[in-house]
């Protein structure tokens, strides 16, 4: 867990580096990826504090940034899509419905993990964790907006052959659904999930970030 804490930091500098050329989809990124370090990073100071208000006070925000950051990966992939020629989701009628399902995905995600938290410890492996007693069903918001993000992945594998944003999403799903048995496996994905936005974040900053510069070309010698 303490790895991939690092791992989300140092992913959070390395979109945050594209800002300038990827545009304010990067800071999205940056912040995301910062928040899930937070959430992992929770998880492997647990054993070092031991169950007990302390521990409750550090588990607490991870409820908060589940909620309020995972939707914002449609704000953030749809941004990115965009700007690598999925033209739909630069038009108004489109990010006007996407902005209403962000909306509703963070308001079941703060009605459910946030207004009903209500926290119990848990043991795993060597971890120690608060988690939320009050979860009943599928959490509805990440499995949407995992349903949206291969949508869009799609889109950009279509427009711009670029299929990591696919590929990460689908891995996302895949672990969450292995999770379930071993709940750090989720993270792993999380993990996944982010490179893979990461890595689309360097792609829609253009050309320069992926290929090498180019050489300059030999001028032809003078006729004599």
């Amino acid at each position: 867990m303490a790895s991939i804490a690092v791992c989300m930091l140092i992913l959070s500098g390395l979109a945050l580096r594209r800002r300038a050329a990827a545009g304010p989809a990067a800071v999205l990124v940056a912040v995301i990826c910062a928040g899930l370090a937070y959430d992992s990073g929770a998880v492997a100071i647990g054993r070092l504090i031991g169950f007990g208000p302390a521990l409750e006070a550090v588990n607490a925000p991870r409820y908060w940034i589940h909620a309020l950051f995972t939707p914002l990966l449609i704000v953030a992939g749809a941004a990115l899509a965009a700007r690598l020629g999925v033209a739909a989701l630069a038009r108004q009628p489109v990010r006007i419905a996407g902005g209403v399902l962000v909306t509703a995905l963070i308001a079941l995600g703060v009605g459910s993990d946030i207004v009903g938290l209500r926290l119990e410890p848990r043991e795993y492996a060597d971890t120690l964790r608060y988690g939320n007693a009050a979860t009943a069903g599928p959490p509805i918001p990440a499995i949407v907006t995992m349903l949206v993000l291969v949508m869009i992945g799609i889109l950009v594998w279509r427009s711009a052959r670029f299929p990591w944003l696919l590929l990460g999403a689908i891995a996302m799903f895949a672990a969450a659904g292995a999770g379930a048995a071993h709940f750090w496996l989720g993270n792993v994905g999380e993990l996944l999930l982010q490179l893979a936005v990461v890595a689309t974040v360097y792609r829609a900053a253009g050309p320069t970030a992926w290929t090498s510069p180019p050489q300059p070309s030999r001028q032809p010698l003078p006729q004599t």
